[in-house]
C-alpha cells in the first residue's frame, strides 16, 4: 500500500481530480489494483489517497517516473503539501 497525504490549493480540487481519474488507466497498468480517496471533514484542501499496489516496487517506480518525466510534479512533491509513505497491511480486528 501507498498512502498519499495531499495538500490541495484553493479551487485546485475540480482540476485535481479531473487529472487523478485520468491517470486510472496507467495506474492499473502499473500494477495499482485499487484506489480509495478520502476529503478532511475540518479541511476540505486536505487529502488522504490509499492505493493498493502488487508490489513495493511498482509502486515506487511508478510514482519514480512521474516524477522525473514531470518537473511540475516534483516540485510538489514535498511536504507539507504532498508526501507518500509505503504501508503494509496486517490482519484486520472485529471491532
Amino acid at each position: 500500500m501507498i498512502v498519499t497525504r495531499r495538500r490541495l490549493e484553493d479551487g485546485d480540487f475540480e482540476a485535481w481530480k479531473v487529472r487523478f481519474e485520468q491517470g486510472s488507466a496507467a495506474r492499473k497498468q502499473a500494477g495499482c489494483r485499487g484506489v480509495r480517496r478520502f476529503v478532511g471533514v475540518e479541511d476540505r484542501h486536505e487529502l488522504m489517497i490509499i492505493f493498493d499496489w502488487d508490489s513495493y516496487e511498482n509502486a515506487w517506480k511508478f510514482i519514480n517516473e512521474k516524477v522525473d518525466s514531470n518537473p511540475k510534479l516534483s516540485e510538489r512533491m514535498s511536504v507539507p503539501k504532498l508526501s507518500n509513505i509505503a504501508m503494509e497491511e496486517i490482519a484486520p480486528l472485529e471491532s
